[in-house]
């Protein structure tokens, strides 16, 4: 069977490795010039771990495991521990979960993509048509060409290009959480953190994490939704700074000389995608682009993972497209809402809304002396 696979991070990359192990014929099409690297930290957990050791590479990832301990101190504006999550243990009971830089799995990830697969980088999907029988599409960029397809997998994002193409405009799709979030991969000063330590306020957050040779800093604040182009990022930094005015803060002075400065800043809003079927006809979604849980789940790269092999699965048994297709969505349902429900409570303990509810956190997961 032919595949386009739309899409060259975690998803779509671990699509392309199972899919043509299984004997399909795979082109993967990537916007940017390489794999898709950017993001800090992100953790792999159940199902995904048994993705990994299905793809031989669960060991590789042990062996990148970030140094630092899975554990999130919250303090206050002196820096001062107040409380303290283990997410493995006092969140999803998960104590052999893996975090690995985000980067380092898309590396692993590539080398684990068979030479047969086709990678077109600098390259989209411009035009989709479902014909039945296969899906006609335009790809444009350094490759242009019109070719066929039995299946297409849209695994490129929460701004998916093939989910608008082939299910409708995002705003469909996308519920606002209310917070905007931006990442800061790699400070250019020493905050003098060694693990994972944040700050609350009503309304914002700062979080700083140090393995010991590089801290990356994740901001949030709480906004309505707004209009704002998400490849600006000249408008992301001005957003930032005017989220985190003041000096009243921990560390909002130097975080302040960050945002300005750092040449690799990611901004987006806080959403889900929610959608009653990730599939249409022979076009499918996976990872971000049909369900996305949000920076508060902890579970992206775990949906990510376990979504491309159940298409992966789905089509090893069943006789047809449709019927695959079907498996997949039927097998990802409780999986995904699952998921989607625990962006809840990350949110109450990562991002309270007022001062009594940073309060109650902390009591809740207060230093046990």
């Amino acid at each position: 069977m032919r595949v386009l696979i739309s899409g060259g991070s975690v998803a779509g990359l671990t699509a392309a490795a199972l899919l043509s192990r299984d004997g399909h014929e795979v082109t993967l099409l990537e916007r940017a010039s390489g794999p898709r690297q950017g993001g800090v930290a992100v953790d792999v957990r159940g199902p995904a771990l048994d993705v990994a050791r299905s793809l031989g590479l669960h060991e590789l990832l042990l062996d990148h495991r970030v140094d630092y301990e899975d554990r999130f101190s919250f303090v206050d504006r002196a820096g001062v521990p107040q409380a303290l999550v283990t997410p493995n243990t006092d969140v999803y009971d998960s104590p052999d979960d893996i975090e690995i830089s985000r980067d380092r799995l898309v590396d692993i990830l590539s080398d684990a993509v068979p030479r047969a697969v086709t990678a077109l980088y600098g390259s989209w999907i411009d035009e989709l048509e479902d014909e039945g029988s296969h899906v006609t599409v335009g790809i444009r960029g350094a490759e242009t060409r019109r070719e066929e397809f039995d299946l297409v997998i849209g695994a490129d994002g929460l701004h998916s290009g093939v989910r608008r193409l082939a299910f409708g405009p995002e705003h469909r799709f996308l519920r606002h959480l209310g917070l905007y979030v931006g990442v800061i991969r790699s400070c250019s000063t020493d905050l003098g953190v060694r693990d994972t330590t944040v700050y609350n306020e009503p309304g914002r957050m700062v979080m700083v994490r140090g393995d010991g040779r590089e801290q990356s800093v994740i901001l949030g604040y709480r906004s309505p939704l707004i209009d704002y182009d998400y490849r600006d990022v000249d408008a992301h930094r001005g957003m930032l700074m005017n989220a985190f005015t003041g000096d009243t803060g921990w560390r909002f002075g130097e975080i302040r000389n960050e945002i300005a400065s750092t040449p690799d800043l990611y901004f987006d809003a806080v959403s889900q995608t929610v959608m009653d079927s990730w599939t249409t006809g022979r076009v499918a979604l996976i990872g971000d682009a049909g369900y996305c849980a949000s920076f508060f789940s902890g579970m992206g790269t775990t949906l990510a993972m376990t979504g491309a092999a159940a298409v992966a699965r789905a089509l090893a048994e069943e006789a047809t497209v449709p019927k695959a297709l079907d498996a997949y969505c039927s097998t990802m349902r409780p999986v995904v809402d699952a998921a989607h429900a625990l962006a809840g409570e990350g949110a109450d303990i990562l991002f309270p809304t007022t001062d009594e509810d940073i309060t109650l956190r902390n009591r809740r997961y207060a230093l046990k002396v």
